[in-house]
């Protein structure tokens, strides 16, 4: 079989087919890492293309990530969530993003952001270098890496954050940090590959509590001597509305930080607190 120039990295869950395929309009080759209560493999071609469809029952979006790497034999390798829905022509524009940036190991594109079937905003960045502070604004779903420069650095996804992880989200920005520590070349391309849909997600709720606590481990597991400088802007970022207080998002943040080392979970802080103000009102 010959080697793909590109293939799509799925990681989804529940399919018990390849009907995926129709729904994100697909129109290249692809590998599905499902998570469900089974174990099972397997293929099926079309239009001259293959779709692998792996089945386990792996908790976590990074595990399954992982999973898909695993398969994976494509030149150019684009991540995806299973409710992008790809754009007419989306493999040959991003095909002709690394032919026009043969410097680039990883590329980062344009999408539209829809709910309820209308797009309310799209990220078209412009074409070129990429510095690390734009990158981190972007989803797992935007990125397309060459295979040989992923294997070349041994990358691959961070099985502590995400959905299904011990935290709840950034292993697209763990992931990211890992190319620049790495020495990638790191650009972006003003060409939209597709709609994601943001009707429900699985691992976000709303700016809680949670949401800066595992922003604060985070924080300690991948940024390094950047961590407290993007905690404060974490805790001072206007676009994220919450109920919390500056002071209320710094606690939760430096909670994560703090307990980071020991992997302990929000739930597991949480009832420590609930506990302890259980016992000073006593």
């Amino acid at each position: 079989m010959a080697t793909p120039r590109l293939e799509i990295l799925c990681a989804t869950m529940g399919q018990a087919d390849f009907s995926k395929l129709q729904e994100m309009k697909i129109q290249c080759d692809v590998v599905f890492a499902n998570q469900a209560d089974r174990f099972s493999y397997e293929e099926l071609t079309w239009d001259g293309y293959t779709a692998k469809l792996l089945t386990t029952p792996t908790l976590g979006v990074g595990r399954n990530r992982n999973l898909a790497l695993a398969l994976a034999t494509g030149e150019l390798l684009l991540f995806a969530d299973d409710d992008m829905e790809y754009a007419e022509g989306a493999p040959t524009g991003i095909l002709a993003a690394f032919d026009r940036l043969p410097a680039a190991d990883v590329i980062l594109f344009g999408t539209h952001y829809s709910r309820h079937g209308v797009v309310y905003k799209t990220r078209l960045p412009k074409t070129g270098r990429l510095p690390v502070y734009r990158a981190l604004r972007y989803g797992t779903y935007a990125i397309a890496i060459r295979r040989a420069a992923l294997m070349r650095h041994n990358l691959r996804f961070t099985e502590l954050f995400g959905g299904g992880c011990l935290y709840s989200h950034g292993e697209d920005s763990d992931f990211i940090l890992q190319c620049y520590r790495r020495g990638l070349s790191v650009y972006s391309c003003g060409f939209v590959i597709g709609t994601t849909k943001k009707d429900v997600s699985t691992c976000f709720h709303g700016y809680s509590p949670r949401f800066f606590y595992d922003k604060g481990a985070l924080a300690r597991h991948s940024f390094g001597l950047l961590a407290i400088p993007y905690m404060v802007y974490m805790a001072s970022k206007a676009d994220y509305p919450s109920e919390l207080s500056w002071f209320g998002k710094w606690r939760c943040l430096w909670n994560g930080y703090r307990r980071f080392p020991a992997l302990q979970s929000y739930d597991e802080w949480a009832a420590e607190q609930s506990r302890e103000g259980t016992h000073h009102e006593g």
